[in-house]
C-alpha cells in the first residue's frame, strides 16, 4: 500500500481526527486487498462423514421457491492451489445422492420441475484466514475451517425457463480432510 504523509499543525482531538481522516483519504485503496492469508493448508480431499439433508426446490408449479424433495447426499470436495493467487482455489465439489423423498408442494402428483444436479461441478474458491468460500452467486458453498474440519452451507439457485436449485440448513455440511 503507497500513501501520501500529510503534516497537520493542529493539536487536540481534532487534529487525530483529521490525521486518520487525512491518511484514510490519502491512501490508494485501488490496490488493497481485504482478505487474510489462509490460516491452515485447505489443498486436499476433503469429505463428508455422514450425509446430509439437502432439500431440492424449484419455482416450476407455482410463482414462488419451494421444496419439491427432499435427498442425503454426500459431498467430496478435492481442493488445489490456484497458481499465482495465494487466496484463490480451484474446487472440484462431486456428490452423491443417497434415499430421497418427495415433499407436498404445488407440484402436486406430478412432475418436481427439479433439474438433476450434475456431479462433478468445478468452482472457483477464495480462502480468507479461517473462511471459505466456493462458487458464485448461482452455486455457492461458504463455510469455515481448521486444519481437518470444514463446515458449511450450500445454495444453489439458477434460472434458466424458470428456476431450481438446493439448499442445506446453516453449517450442516461437515467434511473432513483426508490424510
Amino acid at each position: 500500500m503507497t500513501c501520501k504523509r500529510s503534516a497537520i499543525a493542529l493539536g487536540g482531538p481534532l487534529s487525530i481526527a483529521l490525521l486518520l481522516i487525512s491518511f484514510l483519504t490519502s491512501c490508494d485503496t485501488l490496490g488493497l486487498d481485504s482478505k487474510l492469508t489462509p490460516a491452515r493448508d485447505i489443498v486436499g480431499t476433503w469429505t463428508t462423514t455422514m450425509p446430509v439433508l439437502v432439500s431440492y426446490q424449484t419455482d416450476f408449479c407455482s410463482d414462488n421457491r419451494e421444496t419439491v424433495l427432499q435427498a442425503y447426499w454426500h459431498f467430496q470436495f478435492i481442493i488445489t492451489e490456484k497458481p499465482g493467487d495465494p487466496n484463490g482455489i480451484n474446487v472440484e465439489m462431486r456428490h452423491t445422492s443417497g434415499s430421497s423423498a418427495r415433499v407436498a408442494s404445488s407440484c402436486g402428483n406430478s412432475s418436481t420441475g427439479y433439474v438433476p444436479f450434475v456431479s462433478p461441478q468445478f468452482m472457483d474458491g477464495t480462502v480468507s484466514s479461517t473462511s471459505v468460500s466456493i462458487g458464485d452467486d448461482d452455486m455457492e458453498f461458504v463455510g469455515t475451517f481448521t486444519t481437518d474440519l470444514m463446515e458449511g452451507t450450500w445454495n444453489h439457485w439458477e434460472c434458466l425457463i424458470y428456476c431450481f436449485g438446493e439448499i442445506t440448513g446453516t453449517n450442516q455440511i461437515k467434511l473432513m480432510k483426508a490424510r
